[in-house]
């Protein structure tokens, strides 16, 4: 269970075409979080072949209630409904029945078969109701969601220090949901990409390169609307020079792509409050991604160092958009906007025992971004401490960080706080018992939301517990059973996804 206290105090402008319209919002949350996951797996290894089977029930019940918030409006020339009493209640709960099959098979002494089946289907109920002096918005939502992955890998090595991997991915997302409430649609969206890579590496004394193209087909269909089909290209590549025992140099080319996120293609609109609706937006482009990376290693026994610079692109970046209709904020989605990031970073690590460690490391990037919006630039630099000393049972660690300005979304202009942690864990046969102090002595942190555009601008700031000192203690039995075996084979939980447009 998840309770953390926190408060929000929120600034809005909407630039209306009869004039201006300020709203401000105070409110504590009084919200907790809920969840538990049950898994079982059995496995079994021969000499030629590992098989897993793992099945499991998830849940999840996050809510927020806010009352006695208060909201005050103030247009361009006078104050009205000052004091306001704003009372917000939400609920999202998920319960999610899974099932994973792994399997590798040795076809011969050159040649291997990898392979996973992922599938689980998710039962998401949504429900909002916010109340504004009286005037109440009610969103209810229930979605039945399915989701399947399967990934196949056929392997063959050669004689040469060469290999050749045939990498195949098929991907499956069906969504059905039921809006009701203060506005009512029936809304189901089918998602499928399949993507095909061909993988060859090769050692060539001191220089190794692994190339790996690829292509991409994605089609999603909203009910009632034609399908939209993408066919699109991909590379990863990965270059590698050994200068000599002690250094390396690597680069490494990412060339993909991505589709929206599938809760901002609905073909819905909600109305969240008397002035904001929410509106989805089908008709959004496929994203190209373009990253290039080179990085320097060096390796002197007791010190590390690692540097490199990179680039990030992206076309058709996924971005909020809002405008005016009537009397009303619509607040959708475009895709007309091109991404920028430039990025440099280091670590350094120090050891000068094997019970004793210690790092720092440190980022520095630009963001920017160019199209249908306002133009944003952002640069940002952070560094990171970190020691941490080993004894017996026992192991201390503990971490500094100083704060951080981000992007969110691409528009939103994001300032955090300082941060630093002491931890201690003790582990001994099947105990581990875990503790960490976070923030100690700190209660002013929180985090700072700034947007500006023509038609809506706002300013939030977010106080919570978390952000401040904050304890938590764990304590974990791990129950030995059958046959002791080496660790399982591979397992990637996959996080709940919901198509609900909120």
């Amino acid at each position: 269970m998840d309770d953390p206290e926190s408060s929000t105090d929120e600034r809005e402008t909407f630039y209306f075409t009869d004039g201006r319209l300020s709203r401000n919002s105070s409110y504590s949350n009084a919200g907790n979080r809920k969840s538990g996951d049950v898994q079982a797996s059995i496995s079994n290894r021969g000499k030629k072949y590992t098989w897993m089977l793992r099945g499991g029930v998830s849940w999840n019940d996050k809510k927020n209630d806010v009352d006695g918030g208060l909201t005050d409006y103030q247009s361009a020339d006078a104050a009205y409904n000052n004091g306001v009493s704003l009372n917000i209640h939400s609920r999202f709960k998920t319960l999610r029945p899974s099932l994973y099959y792994y399997g590798m098979h040795t076809l011969s002494d050159t040649k291997t078969l990898e392979y996973v089946v992922d599938g689980y289907y998710s039962r998401n109920d949504y429900n909002r109701l916010y109340d504004d002096g009286g005037r109440s918005y009610k969103s209810s939502v229930k979605e039945d969601y399915y989701y399947t992955k399967v990934n196949a890998n056929y392997t063959m090595s050669f004689n040469h220090k060469n290999r050749l991997s045939l990498i195949l991915y098929e991907f499956l997302r069906i969504s059905s949901s039921d809006y009701s409430g203060t506005s009512s649609y029936d809304q189901s969206l089918r998602s499928s990409e399949t993507i095909l890579f061909v993988d060859y590496s090769q050692r060539l004394g001191r220089f190794f390169y692994d190339i790996n193209p690829g292509l991409s087909f994605l089609t999603y269909r909203l009910k009632g609307m034609e399908s939209i089909d993408h066919l699109t290209p991909r590379l990863q590549t990965r270059m590698a020079y050994m200068i000599d025992k002690r250094q390396q140099l690597q680069f490494t080319f990412a060339l993909g792509n991505t589709y929206p996120n599938i809760n901002t293609i609905n073909n819905v609109e909600q109305q969240t409050d008397p002035i904001i609706i929410l509106k989805g937006n089908h008709d959004m482009d496929n994203s190209i991604l373009l990253s290039p990376r080179l990085s320097y290693n060096l390796n002197l026994n007791k010190i590390a160092l690692q540097a490199g610079v990179s680039y990030f692109y992206q076309n058709h970046a996924i971005v909020s958009d809002y405008y005016i209709r009537g009397g009303n904020l619509i607040s959708t989605f475009r895709d007309d906007c091109i991404y920028h990031r430039p990025a440099a970073d280091v670590s350094l690590t120090y050891k000068p025992s094997k019970q004793l460690n210690l790092n720092i490391s440190g980022q520095c990037n630009g963001q920017l971004i160019r199209g249908g919006v306002a133009h944003r630039n952002l640069t940002s630099a952070t560094v990171r401490a970190a020691v941490n000393y080993y004894v017996g049972d026992f192991s201390f660690g503990a971490m500094l960080s100083t704060p951080a300005n981000d992007l969110v979304n691409y528009q939103i202009e994001r300032d955090t706080y300082w941060r630093y942690q002491l931890s201690a864990m003790w582990t001994h046969g099947n105990w581990a018992v875990e503790a960490n102090a976070n923030n100690l002595f700190m209660m002013n942190n929180d985090i700072t939301d700034e947007l500006s555009t023509p038609a809506y601008s706002f300013r939030q700031t977010d106080w919570n517990r978390r952000y401040n000192q904050y304890a938590t203690l764990k304590v974990v039995y791990s129950f030995d059973y059958g046959k002791k075996t080496s660790k399982s084979p591979k397992y990637e939980r996959v996080e709940s996804e919901s198509a609900i447009l909120k």
